[in-house]
């Protein structure tokens, strides 16, 4: 039975045409290998701070601040007797990102017991030729205080509605709002 298969290998390898051939797609196997390794290379690498940079516009802390004062603001003057104010807001930290993962855990038994091999990895989306990690959850920065000057500050009935109305915005306690009057 050997013989047989050898004796045919032999004859396919005295051909010319098919010694060529066969040499020809080794090389172009070689050459595949090679450059998917490259691409792979490029593929993989991902530079987070770049690809971060529009969420980071959006969901930076300075950003966040700004945002929300503009909206105290606006939705404080609305209030009776509050008439023109202005916001300072105090954050603590910055906005956190929390990015998708697969993890995989494996339990590995053995003669001294078992043992656990976890393997985490980030998950990377592809974004029109550029790869990004994916963002699960952002986590905004935790206000830790507020202080609204306004024109009816003065007014006891005005701060009051002023206080439950930024504890209500922001979910904040009301000994951490401050409120005054304006000049």
């Amino acid at each position: 039975m050997k013989s047989k298969i050898n004796d045919k290998i032999n004859r396919y390898l005295r051909n010319d045409k098919i010694v060529k051939l066969l040499v020809i797609m080794g090389l172009l196997g070689i050459m595949l290998i090679a450059f998917s390794g490259l691409r792979g290379d490029e593929k993989n690498k991902t530079d987070f701070s770049q690809n971060d940079a529009k969420q980071t516009d959006i969901y930076d802390s300075e950003t966040y601040k700004e945002n929300i004062r503009t909206e105290l603001e606006e939705i404080l003057s609305d209030v009776s007797g509050v008439g023109d104010c202005s916001v300072m807001i105090s954050v603590e930290g910055t906005s956190e990102y929390i990015y998708a993962e697969n993890i995989d855990k494996k339990q590995n038994y053995g003669p001294q017991g078992s043992a656990d091999d976890t393997k985490t990895e980030i998950v990377i989306m592809d974004d029109s030729g550029n790869d990004k990690a994916l963002v699960k959850k952002v986590v905004r920065p935790k206000i830790t205080g507020v202080v609204v000057v306004c024109k009816g500050g003065e007014n006891e009935a005005v701060k009051e509605r002023v206080i439950k109305a930024v504890s209500a915005a922001l979910n904040v306690s009301y000994s951490k709002i401050c409120v005054e009057a304006k000049k």
